[in-house]
């Protein structure tokens, strides 16, 4: 990544690639949070108790953190 200092920079998302928003820097520049736009898949809980399987669902607004170079 490039370098990000400031909140309300436009980015890449590092899951799609598109258009993405800077929402959050660390105090020591290092860590960056950004806000994608776009659908992305989140793993959520099974939806029984006893159920192995997790529900996989789209969620707009995805926020990830990312280390900046």
């Amino acid at each position: 990544m490039s370098k990000m200092t400031k909140i309300g920079d436009h980015v890449r998302c590092p899951k799609c690639g598109r258009e993405a928003l800077v929402v959050w820097v660390s105090q020591d520049g290092k860590l960056a949070a950004i806000k994608c736009t776009r659908y992305h898949s989140q793993i959520g809980p099974p939806p029984a108790k006893f159920s192995s399987h997790a529900q996989t669902k789209a969620k707009k607004g995805m926020i990830y953190l990312i280390k900046v170079s």
